[in-house]
């Protein structure tokens, strides 16, 4: 069976050469960047709006429950962009954040390493890889595709989808379930992934609040770009609804 070319691996250059950008852009601000918490699914779509964005901003990047779970332990973050809308709607509704709005719907990709993926070949599957359910919108949608379809390969769970990809690029598992969008920012080949129906998980929409605190007026400003109609044109052309 052949594995999926390494050179879909994660983009480290790619990365560098974003956060180079993106610090000359702070350097050159009057203020401290904006501390950015970002679905690790979003992050090439987040690197070309940050780019763009003309201010600077200080990414990190994990599973949505992960930054949550941080940001309610303390860590200092402005804004926080999930992969779903509760953790959202809990901030808010806990007074540290201010309304979420929803900046992108996210689309579920069965990336395969051999054969024709789609059903079929989740039925056969021995392994497929996701991210953990209970901390990943993502992870959470690929086991309710599983249990629609009855699959019983074994699970190999990651952290986010990103380590998702990484398991079935080594070969530690035979497939993956992961973000469409990551899938394009790979640039996979078509024949390599499968699209998710929407209508056989819960729709994955993902909302951004500003967090409470000194930095508030800035997180504001940047969710109302990210809601713009330039950056919602290179959110879609990413791979999202």
């Amino acid at each position: 069976m052949d594995r999926i070319p390494r050179t879909f691996a994660p983009w480290p250059a790619r990365a560098l050469a974003v956060w180079l950008t993106v610090l000359a852009a702070t350097t050159s601000s009057a203020g401290e960047p904006l501390r950015v918490a970002v679905a690790s699914n979003f992050r090439a779509a987040f690197e070309d709006v940050a780019v763009r964005y003309g201010a600077g901003v200080a990414p990190a990047y994990g599973s949505s429950g992960l930054l949550y779970a941080q940001i309610v332990q303390g860590r200092p973050f402005d804004v926080f962009l999930s992969a779903d809308t509760a953790r959202p709607r809990a901030l808010a509704e806990a007074g540290r954040a201010g309304p979420p709005a929803v900046y992108a719907v996210g689309r579920l990709a069965l990336l395969v390493n051999g054969g024709e993926p789609g059903a079929d070949w989740l039925a056969a599957a021995e392994s497929v890889a996701l991210a953990n359910p209970e901390t990943a919108p993502y992870g959470r949608a690929a086991v309710e595709t599983m249990a629609r379809l009855d699959v019983g390969a074994r699970r190999v769970l990651a952290m986010n989808v990103a380590q998702a990809f990484h398991f079935a690029a080594s070969g530690a598992a035979e497939g993956a379930f992961v973000a469409f969008a990551h899938v394009l920012a790979q640039g996979v080949p078509e024949e390599r992934y499968w699209l998710v129906p929407a209508s056989w998980h819960t729709p994955i929409e993902q909302a951004a609040v500003a967090i409470k605190g000194g930095n508030e007026a800035a997180a504001t400003t940047f969710i109302a770009h990210l809601l713009g109609p330039d950056a919602q044109a290179r959110i879609r052309a990413a791979g999202y609804r």
